[in-house]
């Protein structure tokens, strides 16, 4: 399945052969510039890392087609962080 999907930044989670995890790229309708000044200093806090719409919509797809799920568990301002597995995490 993760051929189809085309992230290569998806691997499968060591002691769980049924699951996969990895950063794939934000949609840009959810990217960030990178903080500028004393602000890049300061982390950033994402209030919606685990928001459904952060996975882009190609992966959603191929993963979904094959009745796994896809859920996001961590951004930072160009990525998102997702697992694959068949019943959710």
């Amino acid at each position: 399945m993760i051929v189809a999907v085309r992230h290569e930044e998806l691997t499968l989670t060591d002691g769980y052969p049924d699951e996969a995890s990895g950063q794939v790229p934000l949609p840009e309708a959810h990217r960030r510039d990178p903080p500028t000044g004393w602000r890049r200093l300061l982390p950033r806090v994402y209030c919606n890392a685990g928001d459904p719409n952060l996975v882009p919509d190609n992966l959603r797809s191929a993963v979904e087609r094959h009745g796994w799920t896809v859920q996001a568990m961590g951004r930072n301002d160009e990525a998102v962080t997702v697992i694959i597995s068949p019943n959710g995490v």
